[in-house]
C-alpha cells in the first residue's frame, strides 16, 4: 500500500473518531418528563414534544372585562370564545412556550348602559397573536402572555345614548388594550402534572397587568386540548 494511500486513510479514520467524540459529547435529548421543581415544561403522551403540537380550547363560562375607560369605569361579558395555537418546549431545563390566538364571542357592555361595543365587537373580539411562557409562582403553574409586536387586542366602543361620554351616537372609537396576563394552568399543580386529555387555563383578575388608558382586568375559564388527541401535562424536561 502506497504510503500517500495510508496517509489518506488515517485522515479519515482521524476525522471519523471526531464526528464520534462530537456526537457523544452532545447531551441526549430528554426522554422522560419530571414533577416540576423550577422550569415548568410541557409534555406530551409522558415525554417533551419533539415538534410544535396544535392545540384548541373552548371557554367555560362567561369570560368579563373591566376596565377604565376615557375615565369611565367599563364592563364587558363575552358569552362564549375560543383560542387555537400551539405549545413547545426548548433544550432541556428550558421553560415552555406557546403561541396563541384568543376569540371572545357574543359580547356585550354591561357597563355603562348608555354605550355599547360596535357590532363587529358584539360578535367577536380578538386578541392579537400572544406569546405564552410558563412560570411557577409559588405552588402554582402559570402561563404569562402576551403580545410581543402590538396590543393585546383592541375594543371599540359607540354612543348608544348622547349621554355615553366615551363616544358620540353613530361614532366608533378604538381602544387599545395593552400589558399581559398571567393565566393559572388547573386550579393546582397536581391537577396540571397529571396526564389527560385536556387541561383547564384560568385568568383571573388579580393576573391582569393590562391598561386600557386606566387598569383593566381579564377573568376567562377555557377546556384546552390537543388537536391529535394526545393526553398532555405540565411537568420538567
Amino acid at each position: 500500500m502506497s504510503r500517500t494511500r495510508l496517509i489518506l486513510l488515517g485522515l479519515l479514520a482521524a476525522l471519523a473518531a471526531g464526528v464520534v467524540a462530537s456526537a457523544s459529547a452532545e447531551p441526549p435529548p430528554p426522554t422522560s418528563c419530571t414533577s416540576v421543581t423550577s422550569a415548568p415544561a410541557y409534555c406530551v403522551a409522558g415525554v417533551p414534544p419533539a415538534s410544535p403540537e396544535k392545540f384548541e380550547s373552548t371557554n367555560v363560562g362567561e369570560a368579563t372585562l373591566k376596565a377604565t375607560v376615557s375615565m369611565v369605569k367599563t364592563e364587558i361579558k363575552c358569552a362564549a370564545g375560543k383560542s387555537k395555537g400551539t405549545i413547545e418546549d426548548g433544550a432541556a431545563g428550558t421553560v415552555g412556550k406557546s403561541a396563541v390566538t384568543d376569540t371572545f364571542e357574543t359580547c356585550k357592555m354591561i357597563k355603562p348602559s348608555n354605550c355599547k361595543l360596535s357590532a363587529g365587537d358584539e360578535e367577536a373580539i380578538e386578541t392579537a397573536p400572544l406569546k405564552g411562557e410558563l412560570a411557577m409562582t409559588g405552588s402554582r403553574i402559570e402561563d404569562k402572555l402576551e403580545s410581543k409586536t402590538s396590543a393585546f387586542a383592541g375594543i371599540s366602543i359607540e354612543g348608544k345614548e348622547s349621554s355615553c361620554v366615551i363616544s358620540h351616537v353613530g361614532e366608533e372609537k378604538t381602544f387599545s388594550v395593552i400589558g399581559s396576563q398571567l393565566c393559572e394552568v388547573d386550579s393546582s399543580d397536581t391537577a396540571a402534572e397529571k396526564e389527560a386529555a385536556t387541561h383547564k387555563i384560568i385568568c383571573k383578575y388579580a393576573g391582569s397587568r393590562l391598561e386600557i388608558g386606566g387598569p383593566a382586568e381579564i377573568t376567562s375559564e377555557a377546556t384546552v386540548k390537543l388537536t391529535s388527541g394526545k393526553n398532555w401535562s405540565v411537568k420538567e424536561t
